[in-house]
């Protein structure tokens, strides 16, 4: 999985790990959803059972941005 400067940056400001994100796309919930700008959404649970917010690219390849849910 490769990571955006904006989803390194993102990533750092929230105290998100590689290893949530990688938990919570395991972990996901529901389907992946069409985002903004071709991006792909996904909702799911990181070990803390903190829900994310990843946001991926068209070829769900790289991590955009990522958040906890609701921020």
């Amino acid at each position: 999985m490769e990571y955006s400067d904006h989803a390194r940056r993102q990533m750092a400001r929230r105290n998100i790990t590689e290893a949530d994100i990688t938990a919570a796309l395991r972990r996901r919930q529901g389907q992946p959803a069409p985002g903004d700008n071709g991006n792909m959404v996904v909702f799911g649970y990181a070990p803390n059972q903190r829900i994310l917010k990843v946001v991926l690219s068209r070829d769900m390849n790289t991590v955009v941005s990522v958040m906890a849910r609701g921020e």
